[in-house]
């Protein structure tokens, strides 16, 4: 099809540039929504003659996560579900938005190779601090009044963990490849295209101020994943890789950020059914050692403060507003 007629055709398509930002997040929570069920659909006609119609009759029921067809199923899902709720609605929406996704989701910039290093050190010195702060979200407790939701989280929370144990549980390279492109790559690209490629956007537009959308999206960020006793952790990691996204002016730098971070678990609970460590995934990275976990938190912040003041992103804000500006400005058809 020529490229005038393409031109022509967009001129009917939902232009969200100038709406407000309520109507924009409207428009998110509705592609979200239609994807995800365009997406199971489809992902359940290709699933059928793999896995036969009396798989869904099974999980109807309950779900055995020591079965390997069981597991694949749910992995096979897990993709089924990243494209539908985090990946094709974000190209989507970009697309709504600006007519240029690379642009406006900033994946057509590579990172800087020093500004990323320094980020991925950041990343990694966190491990400590962060597993310091699992330990205390964990010990969270509600109110007495409040004890049938801490029991429903407390469940939730067991139920996610069993899922995530069963998805980890390989000893097979070919199991390690495939938890790395799922749990690994795909879960970054897709939480990092939403998180931070949008959500991170709107509320900048919204505020005009880089603090309040990082912290903002990094919230979300957390909440989204359903994990009452994994929220402070998260905002915590959300905050880093709003930030590096801010500081190095591409997406790709918080996505390869995730994929370590992620592909670090991944490793690690590979590494311990192959009996080459003694620590398990949960208990990779831990320490009790408060001097330890001080300087894990110190290096983090300092590094990310760093990462401010040398990025894309000056402490006033300019370059990002200009860029972003730049970006509108060019948006057109």
């Amino acid at each position: 099809m020529p490229a005038n007629e393409i031109d022509h055709m967009s001129d009917y398509l939902p232009y969200l540039k100038d709406k407000p930002f309520y109507q924009k997040i409207i428009a998110l929570l509705l592609l979200m929504a239609i994807s995800l069920v365009l997406m199971m659909v489809i992902g359940l006609v290709i699933a059928i003659p793999f896995w036969g119609i009396g798989i869904l009759e099974n999980f109807s029921q309950s779900i055995d996560y020591t079965s390997e067809v069981a597991v694949s199923f749910l992995k096979y899902f897990q993709v089924v579900n990243q494209i539908g709720v985090f990946i094709l609605p974000v190209i989507c929406f970009a697309y709504f938005e600006n007519r240029n996704v690379g642009s406006y989701l900033r994946i057509n910039r590579r990172p800087g190779g020093a500004l990323l290093i320094v980020a991925i050190i950041m990343f990694l010195a966190s491990i400590p601090a962060v597993n310091w702060m699992i330990g205390i979200n964990e010990k969270m407790h509600l109110p007495d009044f409040m004890a049938a939701i801490e029991e429903w989280m407390r469940s939730n929370e067991d139920n996610l963990g069993q899922l995530t144990e069963a998805f980890m549980k390989t000893n097979t390279f070919t199991g390690l490849f495939v938890n790395l492109f799922i749990i690994g790559f795909l879960a970054a690209l897709g939480e990092e295209f939403l998180f931070r490629g949008v959500i991170l956007r709107l509320f900048f537009d919204w505020s005009k101020n880089v603090h309040i959308a990082v912290f903002v999206s990094a919230i979300i960020f957390s909440a989204f994943h359903l994990q009452f006793f994994g929220f402070l952790p998260r905002v915590f990691l959300g905050i880093l890789l709003g930030y590096a996204f801010i500081s190095s002016g591409t997406l790709w730098t918080p996505i390869i950020l995730h994929f370590i971070f992620n592909g670090i678990a991944v490793v690690a609970a590979f590494s311990f059914e192959r009996g080459w460590i003694s620590t398990d995934m949960e208990e990779f990275g831990s320490t009790e050692n408060p001097i330890i976990i001080s300087l894990s938190l110190l290096l983090s912040l300092m590094l990310l403060f760093f990462l401010y003041r040398k990025g894309a992103s000056h402490p006033d804000d300019y370059q990002f507003k200009k860029n972003t500006r730049n970006e509108q400005n060019h948006s057109g058809y």
